[in-house]
């Protein structure tokens, strides 16, 4: 299913990758990178005023970016999620990954009308060509967000080059908001909750099967996130991991499937749905971003009321201010 608008998507209902197959494309992104022969109008389409590194990204932007904001403080999260879940580290800098953000949605979309105009609209994608990598979203509600799941696919390409379509997808899926993010992981678990009551069961060999991001229903996308949640989080053996998995496959002739690869350890679907039947870990209490304007202030029992909170002073008694005034 393809996304139509540019309202943020369910978990599992995200913007497909765009590979490095597609030759106008190819030739978009020759005029993007800044080619010689690239035209002033073309240019003007990407914000060019500022630019800011952090780790293996070049962010450029129109309007300045702090080195402490939230984009970029996503992006450096994002970079110890997956050093830590999958050895995926900062890189050569000769390749950095370019990230462009864009003014607003309109500018995006205007943007997407004059390079890509066969693309559906979308808040962000992600292009590869050769060793160049390069994401493109806007300044909307959601850049966090969008930047963790594009940028997850920049790196864990560079670590291990290409990456089955489904299972690409999944990885973008459980790094977007983080493994952390236990709100997010419960969310995702009852709607997939919700699947097992229509019906649906999960079949890996199926999902292996897909060939184009756009037979990839919101449902693939849950389940593909399951299994990452499967093999990075839950009760796989220690020496099967996805990590393995991708390693083994890079420079294979042949490369096996990851259900042929999990199967030898004795993980297949039914190892899926036991672990989708376990109840989600408790919500704890979680402190909220710095960054958020106007959310609800949490009160935590210990602390005093904020004052407007506070119960206004009770009137004095009449007697009592009686005896005020004459100093008893």
């Amino acid at each position: 299913m393809e996304e139509t608008e540019l309202n943020r998507p369910t978990p599992g209902s995200r913007r497909p990758r765009i590979g490095v197959a597609l030759p106008t494309l190819a030739l978009c992104l020759a005029a993007l990178a800044g080619c010689a022969t690239t035209s002033n109008k073309a240019l003007s389409l990407l914000p060019t005023a500022h630019q800011i590194k952090t780790g293996p990204f070049v962010i450029y932007s129109n309007t300045a970016i702090d080195g402490d904001s939230p984009p970029v403080r996503a992006l450096d999260s994002l970079q110890t999620d997956l050093a830590a879940a999958m050895d995926c580290r900062a890189e050569d800098a000769d390749n950095p990954i370019e990230i462009y953000v864009l003014d607003d949605r309109s500018a995006f979309l205007h943007l997407l009308r004059f390079y890509f105009p066969e693309l559906p609209p979308r808040r962000a994608f992600f292009l590869a060509r050769g060793p160049e990598r390069m994401v493109y979203t806007y300044n909307g509600p959601m850049l966090e967000e969008d930047l963790r799941h594009e940028a997850a696919h920049a790196l864990l390409r560079g670590r291990f080059g290409e990456i089955p379509l489904w299972l690409d997808e999944g990885l973008a899926e459980y790094f977007e908001a983080g493994p952390t993010d236990l709100l997010d992981r419960r969310d995702r678990l009852n709607r997939l909750a919700a699947d097992l009551k229509t019906g649906w069961s999960p079949n890996i060999e199926r999902l292996e099967s897909l060939a184009d991001v756009h037979q990839m229903s919101p449902r693939d996308y849950r389940e593909a996130w399951a299994w990452v949640d499967l093999m990075l989080g839950g009760s796989t053996p220690k020496n099967v991991t996805v990590v393995d998995f991708l390693d083994r496959r890079r420079g294979a002739v042949q490369p096996e499937p990851l259900s042929k690869f999990l199967k030898t350890a004795g993980t297949n679907n039914e190892a899926l749905l036991a672990h989708l039947g376990t109840e989600p870990p408790p919500i704890v209490a979680r402190k909220p971003a710095d960054d958020i304007k106007d959310r609800e202030p949490v009160v935590r029992f210990q602390d005093r009321a904020p004052e407007s909170q506070k119960s206004p002073p009770r009137r004095m008694g009449l007697i009592r201010r009686f005896a005020l005034l004459l100093g008893l």
